[in-house]
């Protein structure tokens, strides 16, 4: 693609001459990020100013030329490769913290804010923003959201989705969207987060910031074995222990950051755990006392505690050194991203090793590991084009090793291009065709960062489905024989409200079983016609908890549904749904996150039941007690909605589903 002379001059109308770029120079070093890929825009510009980005993608959408949104490109998939050419839209300069309300608990800033910025003014108000990513210096508040990044807090305090309140967004057609997880209808705000700029530009972010603990004690303890260290997490999840931090490192990873950052790390142990708590003087004590006993019980060769800030600190430096570490051994680094359930951890890391003697490539493994999620370095040299090729053969089946134990290509990285092709590994077709008629709802010129996340030419490539529960799979044939004779669908719930039953009807109530209580990675799978007085019974005659209030009469899937729980939402993993065509929709597991395509799980909540019905869902749950909030519900609309609008067009054309508005 060439960008039109009236293109350009429009552009540099608006936004500047100064600002508006084609020289081959500045179209080269806006050609890649961390990843291997290399794809050169048609032209770039830099805005420094929020406001004009509405004309700004109305100019573009207008033309039909694709933009891609570029801060400091940090991410490891090609996300923000110009796969299609058009215009880079450099947002660097967008760097604003509006104002911080420490009383109110939130901050609202410009996407293009670095991480560490934020941090060092929060941090004389006593505040701390959660999600800390490796790259904190550099990467963008913007850029953690559109990759739903997270970092060493995500066990304890979620992901960058978890931490943001609303986002101002600018849609691929260039008018304004405020979304917010609160809001009626699905969780788009949810849905937006690790969508890697395939749905609009990011105009503004309320981020939640929270005050600092009263105290925090970090850990260095080393293992004989990574195995054991990977046991130790999966220990310390079964106990219902929740450290700040859980991160993990091979002894390739250590002996390169003590040459690189000399962070005191012991160079002889094979592996290592930087563990962190923080809370009180006391709740620290008491927690010491079993993670200590969890190591001993792994066989740990020494646990020492940090003695003072400085200490501390250093022992951080070298793990956020890590990548940089291992680039200064070789002129190219490709970074995995795999998450498996933490049960998992040990057995795949054993399979990744395999892999990586297979293809004679050199690897660090490190690991987020109280979320299953690690990240191998390979090192090597992309000017060598076999070797090149070894590389990229070795993570393809690295991360296909995730997905088999149950896990993701993805756990905060993205798809970008470099993982598409194992989405179809990943996915079902029902499932990815869901993703791409999102994408189509939403960018129907596909405009926005195209040629991501989705895999091309599925033909003789995906997944195919598994056979499902009976009931299930009979819920699916009368969605799907009503659909093809366009006859009226009518989803109702066990407290439905309508005066009359109908052949219409269709319900989860006969999906009624808990089937899964895993106190190993501390997930419940539950289908949807389980009452929630019910299973919060179930829950605590095993031990554990999870975000149900007790007070809700109805069903899991219709709480779900209606999105009034909001303690609840964050904690989904996992979901099957069938949609008005009658496909059935897997989505995710016992996976602490997932970054692999749209959130399906946050398209769902608060969807009212029109978009789909849901069969059953997975989710977090606790060893102890946990806060759960019951809002009253309020009933989308398409007219004020138009994502809803779009989205329900594109997946029930015909309007069949039917929603009663008092279930």
């Amino acid at each position: 693609m060439k960008i039109s002379r009236s293109l350009l001059q429009a552009l540099q109308r608006l936004l500047g001459k100064e600002n508006v770029q084609t020289d081959e120079l500045s179209l080269q070093l806006n050609s890649y990020d961390c990843s291997q890929s290399r794809h050169r825009p048609d032209a770039v510009v830099k805005v420094t100013d929020t406001a004009v980005l509405p004309a700004l993608v109305r100019l573009l959408a207008q033309a039909k030329v694709p933009f891609i949104a570029r801060a400091a490109a940090t991410n490891h998939a090609g996300s923000c490769a110009a796969v299609q050419g058009g215009v880079v839209i450099n947002v660097n300069a967008l760097d604003q913290i509006y104002q911080i309300h420490p009383q109110q608990g939130y901050a609202d800033v410009a996407p293009g804010v670095v991480t560490a910025q934020l941090q060092a003014q929060l941090q004389p108000l006593g505040f701390f923003y959660a999600p800390d990513p490796a790259s904190e210096a550099v990467c963008t508040l913007g850029g953690n959201l559109a990759q739903n990044a997270s970092g060493a807090r995500c066990m304890k305090y979620g992901n960058t989705a978890d931490n943001t309140l609303q986002a101002d967004l600018v849609t691929p057609q260039g008018y304004c969207l405020s979304l917010r997880h609160d809001a009626p209808g699905p969780d788009w705000l949810g849905l937006l987060a690790g969508s890697e700029g395939t749905l609009g530009l990011i105009q503004k972010m309320r981020i939640k910031i929270l005050p600092q603990p009263k105290q925090v004690k970090t850990f260095l303890t080393t293992f004989d074995s990574l195995e054991n260290a990977v046991q130790t997490v999966s220990d310390l999840a079964a106990q219902g222990l929740i450290p700040r931090c859980v991160e993990a490192m091979d002894q390739t990873t250590t002996r390169a950051v003590e040459d690189f950052a000399h962070a005191g790390y012991p160079t002889e142990a094979q592996a290592l755990l930087i563990l962190e708590l923080d809370g009180t003087r006391q709740q620290i004590a008491r927690d010491e006392k079993l993670l200590q006993a969890l190591c001993q019980a792994r066989g740990c060769q020494s646990f020492t505690a940090a003695q003072n800030e400085e200490e501390r600190e250093k022992l951080w430096r070298g793990r956020r050194a890590a990548y940089s570490a291992m680039a200064a051994l070789a002129p190219s680094v490709a970074v995995g991203d795999g998450t498996v359930p933490r049960s998992e951890l040990a057995q795949t890391l054993r399979q990744v090793r395999r892999i990586l003697d297979r293809y004679g490539v050199r690897a660090s493994l490190l690991f987020h590991a109280g979320d299953g999620n690690f990240h191998p370095q390979i090192i090597f040299d992309s000017r060598n084009k076999e070797q090149t090729h070894r590389v990229s053969k070795a993570l393809q089946e690295i991360l296909k090793a995730c997905i088999d134990h149950g896990g993701t290509l993805s756990g905060e990285h993205g798809v970008g291009i470099e993982k598409r092709a194992v989405m179809a590994y990943q996915y079902s077709r029902e499932t990815l065709h869901l993703m791409g008629q999102i994408k189509k709802a939403l960018d129907p010129d596909n405009l926005a960062n195209p040629g991501k996340i989705l895999p091309v030419g599925l033909e003789g490539k995906v997944t195919l489905q598994e056979e499902d529960h009976p009931e299930v799979l009979r819920l699916a044939g009368e969605i799907k024989r009503r659909a093809g004779q366009r006859e009226k669908i009518r989803v109702t719930g066990t407290r439905t409200q309508w005066k009359t039953a109908t052949a219409a009807d269709v319900s989860a109530r006969s999906l009624n079983r808990i089937l899964d209580i895993d106190k190993t990675n501390y997930t419940a799978t539950v289908q949807a016609g389980v009452k929630v007085q019910e299973l919060l019974l179930a829950l605590k005659q095993q031990g554990v908890y999870a975000p149900l209030p007790p007070d809700y009469p109805g069903t899991l899937g219709g709480l779900i549904s209606q999105k009034r729980c909001p303690q609840l939402t964050p904690c989904l993993t996992g979901l099957q749904v069938i949609v008005p065509n009658g496909d059935i929709i897997d989505y995710g597991g016992k996976l602490m996150k997932n970054a692999a395509g749209y959130n399906l799980c946050r398209l769902f909540t608060g969807a009212c039941g029109t978009l789909g019905l849901i069969t059953h869902v997975t989710f977090k749950i606790y060893a102890k007690p946990v806060e759960a909030q019951l809002l009253p519900w309020v009933w989308p609309t398409r007219e004020n909605d138009p994502w809803l609008r779009a989205v329900q067009d594109r997946l029930d054309p015909q309007h069949l589903f039917l929603v009663e508005e008092n279930a």
